[in-house]
């Protein structure tokens, strides 16, 4: 019956999903030119079944971002991919694995950041958006690995995490440029985007961060009419 409650679940999520304002009527047209300066995106899930969240957070560039939208159209975005997450990703997550999936795994890949990148603009962004998802998501989060971290955002770290909740930074593991063994314990290489060590290029879709590649493009979780049946789940 446990399979039978998670596709209910599904169901009751996709239904509240089609009634949320901040899902329903939300249209951010400017999110391709985002990627050009912010590249983030879910792509693909973990050997769990989890999915995973990335971020390129050493190609930033605030000043480009800000020119193509506004602080508050960019966090209603992120706040709209959240509930995104809660509301589609993992109820599909949780139909493809049939268990229960309620935590996602995220990647920050940091080249290049250092104090010296760290301006206030990007202090202002990340504290906020660390602000909205340590108050209203953190139960949301799985692990998060930190990859290509140098000396400089290293120093960086030790006070960067003096800001966050200890709960959050136990689940933070911070890793040089030998990260690929790490990441592959957790992903299978198919899941996993060719610049992280993985053999997924989504070229047809722009790239892997533009795919949103995921059982939640399932045509099984997009129609809600769907018998149990074909979706391959059998109640016990």
């Amino acid at each position: 019956m446990e399979e039978q409650k998670v596709f209910d679940d599904m169901l009751e999520c996709q239904k509240n999903m089609s009634t949320n304002p901040i899902i329903k009527d939300f249209d951010f047209k400017e999110l391709n030119e985002i990627q050009k300066h912010y590249p983030q995106g879910y792509h693909g899930v973990d050997k769990e079944g989890r999915p995973i969240y990335i971020e390129r957070l050493g190609k930033i560039n605030v000043e480009k971002l800000l020119n193509v939208t506004t602080l508050d159209r960019y966090v209603k975005y992120k706040i709209y991919e959240y509930e995104k997450t809660l509301a589609i990703r993992f109820p599909a997550c949780s139909v493809a694995a049939k268990r229960n999936i309620n935590r996602s795994v995220t990647i920050l890949d940091v080249e290049g950041v250092n104090f010296k990148s760290f301006t206030r603009p990007v202090q202002k962004v990340i504290m906020q958006l660390r602000k909205i998802f340590e108050d209203n998501y953190p139960e949301t989060l799985s692990k998060m690995v930190i990859v290509n971290a140098g000396p400089g955002f290293r120093l960086l770290w030790n006070t960067i995490k003096c800001f966050l909740h200890p709960d959050t930074v136990s689940k933070i593991q911070v890793i040089g440029s030998k990260y690929e063994s790490k990441l592959l314990e957790m992903i299978d290489e198919s899941e996993l985007p060719d610049f992280l060590g993985g053999r997924c290029s989504c070229k047809c879709e722009g790239g892997c961060l533009r795919s949103d590649k995921g059982p939640w493009k399932d045509i099984c979780v997009a129609d809600q009419n769907l018998k149990l049946d074909q979706c391959n789940i059998v109640p016990q």
